[in-house]
């Protein structure tokens, strides 16, 4: 079955196969012919949507997610990097709108590969009023600035470069450009360029891609590129109709398809994490997207469920706050494959325990991490205890810490103790003003987004150190 989605600035192409798939991010970067000129539905048949269709269709391939970044008139000057200075005064420049573009996708869709496309050279090969017949040492010099932007941007991004494809060398347009036999030659140059780029850009990352569809549109300009008319009133042929969108798309794909199969993903891309516990979870009164454990989620592309709530218990069950973990854990989604519970807080407040007795709590406890070892048989179950509080040594927190770890040891879960070995001083007034939210230092539990932030590497080190 084929899904075809349209976004505010991607498309989505899916085929579902019955065998393991691969799925990829790609933004594409070029002129007219890219954006699809003259077409009169291009979000559906410029090429970079047939070429998200064509490689849908590939055995292999699973969901292509496709952002179209192809500019009319646009020169490799225009997606420089802080170009003001090569730029005519007023020209845009887009490189912020590929930045911008490859963002939206890499958040919608995280955890996946993410390749950049790109034909430039048809617009830097003409006579131009600006930027006039780009030199190849020129369009080496830009075409790799404007990657390693990109590759230090997202360093584990690809790069496919695709020859321009051939034009009618005789139009002058009402812009004031100019092809001739001479533009056509240095156009055809490009391709030798490329060569050179990948050499000079980051190893293994940048590759050359299509070469043909240039011999195939000297070929078939007749049938697949659109009859126009230049300033003269004379006819030339430029922009690939919708019929030979398509035959540039498959020879795009046929480029980019090896590439994408070559990448690997992470093996934690689709999995499904939940996370049970308090406000540390739930994050009290700020966004669950500030927090660290939607961003590890996000980071691997896994699927994430929340089952945080304010003020809950582990052990106990109260009014305002609900019912306890030990039993609420069952309301989780059946088919969890990590499980993380971040809690005990709450249960050290007060005089709650005293009011049920360590024995007590230490047995609901049992009865969570036997729940769920029960409900996720191929699951793996973690537990991060809440940070350490002022007057720590001797404290209910620290009890309540103590008989969490020893649990835990009796059931095979791992600890992250957040009292004694993380990066979090919640015992500091100083730091709670800067990492805790309210930025009064009055909050003593709810990391604020920089605080996120700041554990989040932490975290991240403990999970991956014991995913199976």
């Amino acid at each position: 079955m084929k899904r075809l989605l349209l976004g505010l600035s991607f498309i989505i192409c899916q085929l579902s196969f019955c065998f393991a798939q691969q799925s990829a991010n790609i933004v594409f970067i070029g002129n007219s012919i890219t954006y699809g000129a003259l077409h009169k539905n291009r979000d559906v048949t410029a090429p970079p949507v047939q070429c998200g269709l064509w490689l849908s269709q590939q055995e292999g391939i699973d969901t292509v997610y496709i952002s179209n970044g192809g500019r009319s008139g646009r020169t490799t000057y225009h997606f420089l990097p802080n170009a003001a200075d090569v730029i005519p005064a007023g020209d845009k420049t887009f490189f912020s709108d590929i930045v911008s573009r490859a963002n939206q996708l890499v958040k919608a869709h995280p955890g996946l590969p993410l390749v950049f496309s790109i034909m430039l050279g048809t617009n830097d090969s003409v006579e131009r009023k600006h930027n006039s017949h780009t030199t190849p040492d020129n369009y080496i010099n830009n075409l790799c600035t404007i990657i390693d932007s990109l590759l230090t941007l997202w360093p584990d991004a690809h790069v496919v470069l695709n020859k321009p494809i051939w034009y009618y060398p005789d139009y002058q347009t009402k812009g004031g450009s100019i092809a001739s036999k001479k533009s056509l030659k240095l156009l055809d140059t490009y391709y030798d360029c490329f060569a050179k780029i990948v050499a000079r850009c980051k190893a293994g990352q940048v590759h050359i891609g299509d070469h043909e569809a240039y011999g195939y549109f000297k070929s078939h300009y007749k049938s697949d590129v659109f009859e126009e008319k230049d300033a003269r009133g004379k006819s030339y042929w430029l922009h690939p109709n919708e019929q030979g969108a398509k035959q540039l798309a498959a020879y795009w794909g046929k480029a980019i398809l090896p590439v994408i199969k070559s990448i690997p993903v992470h093996p934690l891309y689709g999995k499904k994490i939940g996370i049970i516990g308090d406000s540390y979870v739930r994050n009290h009164r700020d966004p669950i997207e500030y927090t660290w454990h939607y961003k590890f989620a996000q980071k691997y592309g896994m699927q994430y469920y929340n089952y945080g709530k304010n003020g809950n218990c582990i052990a106990l069950d109260l009014k305002q706050w609900g019912t306890g973990m030990y039993k609420r854990y069952q309301d989780m989604n059946d088919s969890l494959d990590y499980v993380v519970i971040i809690a005990g807080h709450n249960d050290a407040s007060g005089n709650r325990i005293d009011s049920i007795g360590m024995p007590l709590f230490k047995e609901r406890l049992g009865i969570l991490l036997s729940g769920l070892r029960t409900k996720y048989p191929n699951g793996q179950i973690f537990f991060i205890t809440p940070w350490r509080c002022e007057n720590f040594q001797g404290s209910m927190r620290q009890q309540v810490i103590e008989a969490i770890k020893e649990v835990c040891a009796k059931y095979d879960v791992p600890v992250f103790d957040a009292s004694r070995d993380s990066n979090i001083e919640s015992d500091s007034f100083d730091f709670r003003k800067k990492y805790f939210q309210g930025g009064k230092g009055t909050d003593t539990a709810h990391l604020n987004a920089k605080g996120h932030d700041l554990f989040l590497p932490v975290a991240e080190q403990f999970l991956l150190q014991h995913i199976k």
